[in-house]
């Protein structure tokens, strides 16, 4: 497996990360029990607007396989701009957000109250954001974290971990320590950091 940065992904590699990211967070209930309840299409569209804000951003990485895409990790990077109209302009995002808000409103709003969740539990302090990591192989999620966190050495690293206690304990094997926590409709969600210059364990 070779892990690499896509900066302009062509549009084959964007579907299959597109693929990857649903099939990995579809399976949460934070997406199919509360921001999308059965609305699969609604969490492929916000995944999406989600990608094309990763590409235009911040910084995506892929692990491959016989050239093909098995996992994709989107970082943020600090002074990165805020959801909103403008932002949604700038990235191309808007397509899907406003199918969404025309298809379901509601989903709209629970979309906003989510992203004022992470903001009020966001560091207090310039970080590179690990946003949404997702694999389709064994291994592969975990080889990704790895090559892209050496990219940000010396910078405080941060993480939003929410599929499970599982999940929680993937992210400690990196040095990420959680510093806040919360229940947000039933998703245990960890808000973990890791402090500049700690050594990146293999």
């Amino acid at each position: 497996m070779i892990a690499r940065e896509l900066t302009k992904p062509s549009q084959q590699q964007f579907k299959q990360m597109v693929a990857i990211l649903l099939e990995s967070f579809w399976k949460t209930p934070l997406f199919h029990g509360y921001l999308f309840p059965g609305k699969k299409a609604l969490a492929r569209h916000f995944l999406t607007a989600l990608l094309r804000y990763g590409v235009g951003a911040g910084r995506t990485f892929v692990m491959e396989d016989a050239g093909r895409i098995v996992a994709c990790a989107l970082w943020s990077l600090p002074g990165v701009p805020a959801f909103g109209v403008r932002t949604y302009l700038r990235f191309g995002m808007w397509p899907n957000m406003l199918a969404i808000a025309l298809a379901s409103p509601a989903a709209m709003g629970r979309i906003q109250g989510f992203l004022r969740m992470l903001e009020e539990n966001a560091p207090h302090m310039p970080c590179a954001n690990l946003e949404y990591l997702a694999s389709i192989k064994r291994g592969a999620g975990a080889a990704l974290v790895r090559a892209s966190m050496r990219v940000f050495h010396g910078m405080t690293l941060h993480v939003e971990s929410i599929v499970s206690k599982d999940d929680h304990a993937f992210y400690r094997q990196f040095g990420f320590i959680p510093f806040a926590r919360t229940n947000f409709h039933g998703t245990d969600y960890a808000f973990m950091l890791i402090a500049p210059g700690k050594e990146i364990l293999d």
